[in-house]
């Protein structure tokens, strides 16, 4: 279960730490995103900056073993949060950019980026319900010679 649970910290740090800075490096992109899920536009610039900044924390909190959980929690709510704006989206026959990773990939939310979100969540509850498993490092230097 150790692997398994490291396996998949590692993945979510990995996902948000790409997103978070991707957004963050993209603040027009960001906004827009944000906009054509009907982000109000008072709230698009904070929120151009909030959003890659709570995944950047996600990321970091998913690193150590002590946090590791609270991270998975972030990343569970954050991937509920942006599959309900999809659906939502969807629901209303809209599919509004995601910029989910900034100019690294940018294409219209529909059923595959819904069922990525949903697949992400399910590691992540993985590492809520299970516990943080070892740390990476130790994990790691378990399999070294």
């Amino acid at each position: 279960m150790g692997s398994l649970l490291v396996g998949a910290r590692v993945l979510l740090l990995t996902v948000f730490a790409t997103a978070g800075v991707a957004k963050l490096l993209d603040q027009s992109g960001t906004r827009n995103g944000l906009a054509g899920f009907g982000v109000p536009q008072r709230a698009l610039i904070v929120g151009a900056v909030l959003l890659p900044l709570a995944e950047l924390g996600t990321a970091v909190a998913l690193v150590p073993p002590a946090s590791a959980q609270w991270g998975g929690v972030a990343a569970l709510v954050l991937l509920l949060a942006f599959s309900a704006g999809i659906a939502n989206a969807m629901r209303r026959g809209r599919a509004p950019d995601c910029h989910c990773f900034g100019q690294l990939h940018s294409a219209p939310a529909g059923r595959g980026t819904l069922l990525r979100n949903l697949a992400l969540a399910v590691p992540a509850a993985l590492v809520v319900l299970e516990g943080p498993g070892p740390s990476i490092s130790a994990w790691v230097g378990d399999r070294s010679a």
